[in-house]
């Protein structure tokens, strides 16, 4: 009778959890969910141009912390102002993830965006131009919402595809 009861607690004791998991498997979990919201974000908000979906993954005291960002906007309405801004310019913005990575919180994107510039300069034959731009992301993300976002993207790229030329200044 004891051994059966020493049997059965242990049985019990492993079926809650005591060695089915191993610390990094746990410790991981967390990245690899918001890496997953960080994909579905990308897909339904900018993709599918679900922008009823922006309060899902966006925190309510989100802050853009990127160079340049509006300063006093936060929240999910700073950024459906940025994707309203991206579609009138770009009615064909796409992003690609081309990597995600995760460190618990911490969400690193690195994407491409391809989009006609509808009111850019157009090519030789008048057609709008076809624009590329890659850049990175990271976010810092809470209960599978982002919480904070910094971005670093090629600005240069998209005005040399637009027909733009550098000219070095004279001395």
């Amino acid at each position: 009778m004891m051994k059966r009861l020493t049997l059965s607690l242990l049985l019990a004791a492993c079926l809650a959890g005591c060695a089915t998991t191993a610390p990094a498997e746990r410790s991981a979990a967390p990245g690899e969910q918001n890496k997953l919201r960080a994909r579905q974000f990308t897909e339904e908000v900018y993709n599918q141009k679900r922008l009823d979906r922006i309060p899902e993954y966006i925190a309510a005291d989100f802050m853009d912390r990127t160079l340049d960002s509006p300063p006093k906007t936060r929240g999910p309405a700073l950024l459906r102002q940025q994707a309203e801004a991206s579609f009138a310019a770009f009615p064909d913005l796409r992003f690609d993830l081309l990597h995600v990575m995760a460190d618990g919180d911490l969400v690193s994107l690195h994407w491409r965006a391809t989009g006609t510039d509808a009111k850019g300069p157009r090519d030789a034959t008048g057609q709008p131009r076809r624009v590329t731009l890659q850049g990175q992301s990271l976010w810092r993300m809470r209960d599978g919402q982002v919480v904070e976002a910094w971005d670093v993207s090629d600005r240069l790229a998209p005005l040399l595809q637009r027909g733009y030329s550098v000219v070095p200044p004279t001395p």
